[in-house]
């Protein structure tokens, strides 16, 4: 099913993305001489140095980066130092980097760093050292070493292709290298599973969850391999642990359910196979066999009957049918008690007739376990607002009101003057795999044309894009389009659906920027803002977000957005949005707007982990009013609710 993700007023649009991408200021990139770059698409590399308490680094640094792509080519010795960040420019996009941070009392500290291929492309990473003779702390369990993850990299690579004795050694290396990494351990552990080596499976995932107890990846993995052992205590110990970290773990559920009816406990069978069905849905339908059995164990034929009924209604060419059938029949036979026995007693009455009870039935249909596959990195994508904690200047004191009326203006300025813009837009689209694979990106290059239209009771945008290079299809299994409507939250037509608070000053690529947090008012618990289209509806979704705002200006200059809540309808666990602005200038009207220039955008949608990744360049402005004449492109985005 293709999806589009509408962001903006009117159902036209827009989700604008960029994640962590930081650009240097002005000019054209400078390469390691010195020297314009032309005809080679080049990019820059920004880094962000900490101490080992997050703050900035108090000592000067030595970095320097090598291109290791193609056998290795040149290196830097030297950065430039713009506000916060030391900056790599002209660095030749597609390629792989190694950075290397020296400083003083600190351990050296290495980074791989790949820049996508896209002309202007930009990168960033953030650089927590530590001080000589401490351990390298590990943030989020999954940082590595660049030669642990290399190897960690070339076994799954090996694994994909079932070169399992090659996979092996890589890991086995990987964990010479890293022995006490959760996320290593983890990988060995679903590399052995995947390959059927259970007892080996079982012994590094349980290293895995010993290491880091609150990973529900590495819970649910050693789940199953524990359930495929019939080693039904073990298995339910650790999947309990999954499903109280994880609410949407339906797999985890299921197996519940099932190690469950192997002990005959189906009191907890039941339970946990009706929230298999309610967080899975379709797919947990076969579920509904397990709720059955569960149902047939307890005595309560009748809902039995009509739980398994009511399968076979939806899936009549299920290959089981016949055994379910059958097991109805069954069913609906008188319940068999057993004949009356004497049984002894010391007391005085003497012996006496007893009856045992009705016999409970099971099914044992045989409904196979979900697979259970490799997880993304948890830093797959940015962390949640909510979880991030931003760099605040101390002792600054923010009023919210002058902040917001200052917003608001720039919004409404933007809004009420701007009729048009258009840009060159490169966009692309990759699906991140469970396996920590990428597939390979689709990337296209776009004529992009955006329109604003508004009235003060009606605020919309649209988009048109006329390709480039490449097919004319928007790739990716969703779609966002609009137009950067997301800036608009300040907007009076939408601000009055948040709730608002002021973090303080900070700062974003150097310049002063009050950190203002928003969050979706429970009395609106849908935004006007933002909407997810399918085929079969529209569902208007919950935001929160955090914008850096101009301190002088009231421009928003970088922008975070998440959802407030998983979207159960629609399968949607993660939205997250991270947007770049950058001033464009007009010659014709003496002024300056602040518009997307990068943006990333990050979904985690019914078992899909998906990353668009945008960049808008050459912008040409319209406006209200103007004798300038500007012709729509002869490719207008339809509706893309179809079948990929």
């Amino acid at each position: 099913m293709r999806l589009i993700i509408r962001s903006s007023i009117c159902l036209a649009v827009f989700l604008w993305l960029v994640p962590s991408l930081v650009r240097a200021q002005g000019g054209l990139p400078i390469t390691p001489s010195g020297t314009s770059v032309f005809g080679v698409e080049t990019g820059s590399i920004s880094v962000f140095l900490r101490d080992e308490l997050g703050q900035p680094l108090s000592v000067t640094p030595q970095l320097t980066i090598h291109d290791t792509t193609g056998g290795g080519g040149y290196s830097l010795s030297e950065a430039q130092q713009i506000g916060d960040a030391w900056v790599f420019a002209g660095l030749q996009a597609g390629h792989e980097y190694d950075l290397a941070v020296r400083a003083e009392g600190y351990q050296v500290d290495h980074e791989d760093i790949t820049l996508p291929p896209i002309d202007g492309a930009q990168q960033h990473v953030v650089v927590f050292l530590n001080p000589i003779g401490q351990k390298k702390e590990v943030r989020g369990g999954m940082i590595l070493a660049p030669r642990a993850q290399k190897e960690v990299e070339n076994g799954l690579k090996d694994l994909r292709a079932r070169k399992f004795d090659s996979a092996e050694k890589h890991l086995t290396k990987a964990l010479s290298i890293a022995p006490a990494s959760p996320f290593v351990n983890y990988v060995a552990g679903m590399a052995y599973f995947l390959w059927e080596k259970l007892p080996q499976a079982e012994q590094y995932l349980a290293k895995s969850v010993s290491l880091d107890p609150r990973q529900p990846a590495a819970l649910l993995g050693l789940g199953a391999v524990r359930f495929q052992l019939n080693e039904d205590a073990g298995a339910i110990e650790v999947l309990k642990q999954d499903v109280q970290l994880d609410a949407k773990s339906w797999k985890g559920e299921w197996m519940l359910a099932d190690a469950y009816l192997r002990q005959r406990n189906y009191a907890e069978a039941r339970e946990s196979a009706e929230r298999a069905m309610a967080i899975g849905k379709s797919d947990a339908a076969a579920a509904e066999l397990l709720l059955g059995d569960a149902l047939a164990g307890l005595g309560e034929r009748e809902k039995a009957i009509a739980t398994f009924q009511g399968y076979l209604n939806k899936h009549p060419d299920d290959s089981r049918a016949a055994q379910i059938r059958a097991l109805v029949t069954q069913l609906e036979k008188p319940p068999q008690v057993l004949s009356p026995v004497v049984e002894r007693v010391a007391s005085s009455s003497g012996p006496s007739n007893v009856t045992q009870p009705v016999v409970a039935m099971t099914a044992d249909i045989g409904v196979p376990a979900p697979p259970v596959e490799l997880a993304p990195k948890d830093d797959w994508a940015p962390p949640d607002v909510d979880a991030a904690k931003p760099f605040l200047i101390s002792g600054a004191s923010c009023s919210l009101p002058k902040v917001m009326a200052e917003a608001a203006k720039y919004a409404d300025t933007f809004v009420t003057t701007l009729g048009e813009f258009a840009a060159k837009e490169q966009y692309q689209s990759v699906e991140i795999k469970r396996d920590e694979r990428l597939e390979t990106p689709e990337t296209r290059t776009y004529s992009y044309l955006a329109v604003v239209e508004s009235d003060p009771h009606f605020v919309e945008a649209g988009e048109f894009r006329t390709p480039l290079s490449g097919p004319p299809d928007v790739p990716g299994m969703l779609v966002d389009e609009g137009t950067p409507a997301l800036a608009w939250v300040f907007h009076p037509f939408f601000r009055d659906s948040f709730n608002w608070s002021c973090e303080g000053l900070g700062e974003w690529k150097g310049k002063t920027a009050w950190v203002i947090h928003f969050e979706q008012r429970t009395d609106k618990p849908t935004s006007r803002l933002q909407s997810f289209e399918t085929a079969t509806g529209e569902y208007m979704l919950p935001l929160k977000g955090r914008a850096w705002v101009a301190e002088n200006g009231g421009e928003v200059m970088h922008l975070d957005t998440d959802l407030t809540h998983a979207i159960k309808k629609i399968g949607m666990v993660r939205e997250h949005f991270s947007i770049d602005y950058a001033p464009v200038s007009f010659r014709t009207h003496k002024r300056v707007l602040w518009l997307p220039q990068d943006a990333d955008v990050y979904y985690q949608i019914n078992g899909h982990y998906i990353h668009h990744y945008h960049h808008y360049s050459d912008f040409k402005m319209f406006w209200v009013g103007t004798s300038e004449k500007f012709s729509k492109p002869s490719y207008a985005l339809k509706d893309k609710s179809q079948q990929k």
